[in-house]
């Protein structure tokens, strides 16, 4: 009797632990929530605090990286980033908006999958609107000593219009 009072004991208390740790997806979830807010209000610190030291990127937009190639050093992160926001600011401005949030960001059929449990990869794709255009992004997420971060973001624009 005492052994199965024990045992109980032990599978209660295991229970407990297994319930106290934080779920993933939750916290991938909360990781691309805090990567959204900042990038909708142009917050650098936040914004940056969502990657990790060295993150590889594929811009959308030649635009944003003269010669569409990765961006897979810190410098050209931040250049090429800081280039974003000034121009994000400026269209907002255009539209007579002078404060966060400079955009509105609104994933749509975002899905979390876990190849790996040290790392996710997030996809979702922002809506058409008028713009007759599909932005589709994904991002490799992995926890770091820091939390989760990303750590490579994939986007891409897909025209709707056929050809």
């Amino acid at each position: 009797m005492k052994i199965l009072i024990r045992v109980c004991l032990l599978c209660a208390v295991a229970g407990g632990l297994v319930a106290q740790q934080p779920d993933q997806d939750t916290e991938v979830r909360a990781l691309m929530a805090a990567f959204l807010e900042a990038f909708n209000n142009l917050n650098w610190p936040a914004f940056r605090n969502c990657w990790t030291d060295n993150p590889v990127v594929f811009m959308p937009s030649a635009a944003f990286t003269p010669t569409g190639k990765r961006i897979d050093d810190p410098v050209s992160f931040e250049a090429s980033w800081h280039l974003v926001f000034d121009t994000i600011r400026q269209a907002a401005q255009r539209r007579g908006v002078t404060g966060p949030p400079f955009q509105t960001l609104e994933p749509k059929d975002l899905r979390v999958d876990f190849p790996a449990p040290t790392v996710a990869v997030v996809t979702f794709h922002l809506g058409s609107g008028s713009t007759n255009v599909l932005a589709r992004r994904m991002f490799v997420v992995a926890k770091t000593a820091k939390g989760w971060r990303i750590t490579h973001l994939h986007a891409s624009n897909l025209s709707l219009t056929p050809n």
